[in-house]
């Protein structure tokens, strides 16, 4: 209840104001420290236009019976938390979504006729958890959520959920480490992975150029950028996998020219990544994670101006 009224974005006070309780008594049932009553179950789904609240709850307290609605629920929530970290940034919804990561990889572990798709959203969201914690510097959480992230994918056998959630380990890893045998070992795996969308192999394809830019083999680098730009060329068009909310092709031309600034080319670099942001959503512009793209091109590039 709580995770989904923070992906609302409302706060407890505005809660108890439209639900007619009082605050310190919604704290205390959505802390577990009372019962759940019908009654306050039906009015906070009244207040977050949701039908199916009630049935997450049961879920939460017994993970074997959670199934396909309940599911939707928190994919559902779990899309309206990216929408208010984009506003307002990844500490203001961590809270929030380390209690839906420990929530999904208890029904991940339980769940019974829903299990496969269980240990699907469990990775999605154990990996956007790591993504926060990488986001406020707390990168060993991170590299222990994004860990759980990739074996919940591999377990899935869903090769679009593994090649996302080891690309964001390979990032981490690279950020927080700096040790780049580590991440090359990650991109190698992710390029492995046979029958992924199409956008995430190109976009799989890049971050291996980036990375070997990064390290300094400029050919391999060059050779690598070449993979990706006709990988990127074959994804034309296709709509990328709900989970990439975040790529557009503007942010590929983003991602493109912080490869080119690391092999030195930093005046096409500044021009692909203007034309890039010129391209993206207005939504997108102020995020926290297109500032860090951005900055790999070049330190001065304002994400709002360009």
């Amino acid at each position: 209840m709580r995770a989904a009224r923070e992906a609302a974005g409302i706060s407890v006070r505005a809660m108890a104001e439209r639900t007619f309780y009082s605050r310190s008594y919604l704290s205390a049932i959505e802390t577990g420290q009372r019962p759940v009553p019908a009654g306050v179950s039906a009015a906070y789904e009244r207040v977050l236009g949701t039908t199916d609240l009630g049935r997450l709850t049961v879920a939460a307290r017994s993970a074997s019976s959670v199934d396909a609605g309940a599911l939707s629920e928190v994919s559902a929530m779990l899309a309206a938390t990216r929408r208010i970290e984009d506003a307002a940034g990844a500490l203001a919804v961590l809270s929030a979504v380390r209690g839906m990561s420990a929530m999904t990889e208890q029904f991940a572990r339980e769940a019974q006729t829903a299990r496969p798709d269980a240990v699907v959203l469990a990775s999605e969201m154990t990996q956007y958890r790591g993504w926060l914690e990488h986001a406020v510097g707390a990168d060993t959480a991170a590299q222990r959520s994004l860990t759980t992230a990739v074996e919940l994918a591999a377990e899935s056998g869903d090769p679009d959920r593994l090649v996302h959630s080891l690309g964001f380990a390979g990032y981490v890893a690279w950020s927080a480490t700096g040790d780049y045998g580590e991440v090359i070992a990650f991109s190698d795996a992710a390029l492995a992975v046979r029958g992924a969308h199409p956008v995430l192999a190109a976009y799989a394809r890049m971050r291996r150029a980036e990375l070997l830019a990064a390290r300094g083999e400029t050919r391999e680098a060059r050779s690598a950028l070449a993979a990706a730009d006709a990988a990127t060329e074959a994804a034309h068009g296709v709509e990328p996998p709900e989970a990439m909310y975040w790529w557009t092709p503007g942010f590929g031309g983003v991602q493109r020219g912080g490869v080119l600034s690391l092999l030195g080319d930093t005046t096409h670099a500044i021009e692909e990544a203007t034309d890039g942001l010129a391209e993206m959503p207005v939504e997108h512009r102020r995020t926290e994670w297109l500032a860090s793209a951005l900055r790999r091109v070049d330190p001065d590039m304002n994400p709002v101006s360009g």
